[in-house]
């Protein structure tokens, strides 16, 4: 089977237990992608957003001998429950965002499945909310403690260059990064 797993941020720079085969290739299918989540350690992470603009994601082989295998490894790394990891084929109401845009790019290049992480905006304490502008973000990233703040400019320098989300810039130039 050919299963491939979609990724946009520290998964690409740290596959951790997942097997991956080859390196990461940078032709992934456009999705709503912002830095919308804040993570147990207060970084502020790439996730699905409903409104965000569509940017490229990067893609990997697998391995993993069936599609339920490949979202229980994806699960492991993440360190979350099964139901946060999107699967194609499959049921997709929980992860619609995004799906059909990964169901189309999948077929054309003949993959079995697809998995990703599906894990939604939570701004603050906020589940399910993003924040609602670059400043926003700005703000909250700029009010972190300093062990926070260098844990999540970290993030944001290396995130693959070509997801260059709306708040990417302005979150680059609060904490000093040099765009490449």
């Amino acid at each position: 089977m050919k299963i491939v797993c979609l990724g946009w941020g520290s998964l690409v720079w740290n596959a951790g237990v997942l097997r991956c085969i080859g390196d990461w290739r940078t032709d992934g299918p456009e999705l709503p992608l912002e830095f919308a989540r804040t993570s147990r350690d207060k970084r502020l992470t790439l996730v699905l957003t409903p409104g965000a603009r569509p940017v490229p994601s990067l893609w990997t082989k697998l391995d993993c001998p069936s599609p339920e295998h490949a979202q229980e490894a994806l699960a492991g790394r993440e360190g979350c429950e099964l139901p946060l990891i999107g699967c194609w084929p499959g049921y997709t109401p929980r992860h619609r965002l995004g799906a059909d845009a990964i169901a189309k790019w999948a077929g054309a290049r003949g993959f079995d499945a697809v998995v990703w992480t599906a894990l939604s905006p939570k701004f603050g304490e906020r589940a399910g909310q993003a924040p609602t502008s670059a400043e926003e973000a700005v703000a909250y990233l700029l009010q972190l403690n300093a062990e926070a703040q260098a844990r999540a400019r970290e993030y944001i320098e290396r995130a693959p260059a070509q997801v260059q989300t709306t708040f990417r810039p302005a979150l680059q130039a609060a904490l000093g990064i040099h765009a490449v």
